[in-house]
């Protein structure tokens, strides 16, 4: 797959997220989430923090001390401050060549490897934000099938119980972004 194509997914991804987080509603905030951990407000506050690491990857600045949940944003401000940061994300990513070298939050890869994990994690989380708060939850545009194509390959074993958890095992007649959740190990139901 070539940058341009998969920019534009990453883009996309954004793109949906952030149309889910303006819908969400204030009373769901508590709710836990299919993501082990994480209600509601916690995962968009881990959303804006993966936001956070895709612009300063892209613009080749350090990760590690973006935190892995951003806490200090008022709840009214949560939908536009991941809608400011994918504008910015737009511009960041536009300028990258598909073999540039760059130090994502897992390890030194290319622009298109490092689009290719923010595509998986934002399609990812963006399912688990529409289960949790009853929106519809199949990313558009193919993202995910396309994701599918690479992403159990792209996830090293190293990351299995760091970054993601094991698969879901026995999930059936599940929509192509679910699938893609259960292959990081989120399912509906968790808790």
């Amino acid at each position: 797959m070539t940058l341009a194509r998969q920019r534009q997914d990453y883009l996309d991804a954004l793109g949906w997220v952030a149309r889910l987080t303006a819908e969400v509603p204030r009373e769901t905030l508590g709710r836990p989430t299919p993501c082990d951990d994480f209600d509601v407000r916690d995962l968009l506050g881990h959303l804006i923090g993966t936001a956070h690491r895709g612009l300063a990857t892209a613009r080749r600045l350090p990760t590690r001390g973006i935190p892995h949940v951003v806490t200090e944003i008022p709840d009214a401000e949560l939908a536009s401050t991941y809608t400011h940061l994918t504008a910015q994300i737009h511009v960041a990513w536009s300028s990258l060549e598909a073999d540039d070298d760059l130090v994502a939050p897992w390890g030194p890869c290319t622009a298109v490897e490092a689009a290719r994990g923010f595509t998986v994690e934002t399609i990812t989380h963006g399912w688990d934000l529409a289960v949790a708060t009853g929106q519809p939850a199949e990313a558009p545009n193919g993202i995910a099938e396309r994701c599918l194509a690479f992403a159990a390959e792209a996830i090293p074993d190293r990351l299995r119980g760091v970054m993601y958890d094991q698969p879901v095992v026995g999930a059936v007649n599940s929509s192509p972004t679910e699938q893609l959740a259960n292959l990081l190990g989120h399912r509906r139901n968790r808790r």
